[in-house]
């Protein structure tokens, strides 16, 4: 019940969303006819891995701005907007451990933000085949100059594994503020945050050159060779770090709550 009050409330949302990869499905429908009739001359296969690899890492960061702004919406729906209204003292005196509705809004997000990615980088990864397919490219792409390769399929798991983790980040901050303030309105400090953060990030840049924090968005491929591209350096252990820390927030909004006066 509670789920299908959510899918109600975040409905305009969600159509939104699959509207947009309906769109993208017929755009790139589209352009694998266009690509199936032209009559094109077959460019080196270095230069469609390159292209490959520097569209992977395009996307990465374009999706995952979309799709995290998706997130930061999503975040004013759930416990934090019913705290604001009447209904959070009728809903948080159910039956039910707070945390239950916590973790539903959170369980019921990220599997729409898991969905979204998945399908949109499913239309992609059909799109990426079909070029390779249609130029006879193995469809096996160099990531360093020893010869070690990656299947398109990986490149595009690669991706969506980023997208995901600061989608679901963004959103965990925005969700926690909602929380903290008690209002939907918290997303809006959930923006300021990450404002803060970014603010923050480049000026110790400016003033201190060998300060880096880390951005948002994972570097999940390493373009600073002059060879072929390759995984960024400690990959999983990138991965492991920023799922502890997009975790951190449902958590840290669940002592909140539990201690919230109704």
């Amino acid at each position: 019940m509670y789920l299908s009050k959510l899918w109600r409330e975040g409905r305009i949302l969600t159509i939104l969303a699959a509207v947009a990869l309906l769109l993208l499905f017929l755009g790139v429908f589209r352009l694998d006819v266009f690509l199936s009739t032209a009559q094109m001359q077959h460019p080196d296969p270095q230069q469609i891995y390159g292209g490959i690899m520097g569209f992977a890492a395009g996307l990465l960061y374009s999706e995952s701005i979309l799709v995290s702004f998706w997130g930061w919406l999503s975040a004013g729906i759930g416990v934090g907007k019913n705290l604001g209204e009447d209904s959070g003292s009728f809903l948080l005196t159910r039956p039910r451990r707070r945390a239950w509705f916590l973790w539903s809004d959170w369980g019921y997000t990220m599997a729409q933000i898991a969905i979204i990615v998945a399908v949109t980088n499913l239309i992609f990864l059909f799109s990426i085949d079909r070029v390779l397919m249609l130029f006879h490219v193995p469809a096996a792409i160099p990531i360093d100059a020893s010869g070690g390769t990656v299947s398109v399929a990986a490149l595009m798991l690669f991706v969506s594994i980023g997208v995901l983790l600061v989608a679901g980040l963004i959103y965990g901050i925005s969700y926690f503020s909602t929380i903290l303030i008690q209002r939907t309105t918290g997303v809006m400090l959930g923006a300021g945050i990450l404002l803060a953060y970014f603010i923050l990030r480049a000026v110790l840049h400016h003033y201190f050159p060998s300060v880096h924090l880390p951005g948002f968005v994972m570097n999940v491929f390493d373009f600073s060779r002059q060879e072929s591209p390759q995984l960024s350096g400690n990959f999983a252990a990138g991965i492991i770090a920023r799922t502890l820390v997009m975790l951190a927030f449902p958590f840290a909004a669940q002592l909140i709550l539990d201690r919230a006066e109704i």
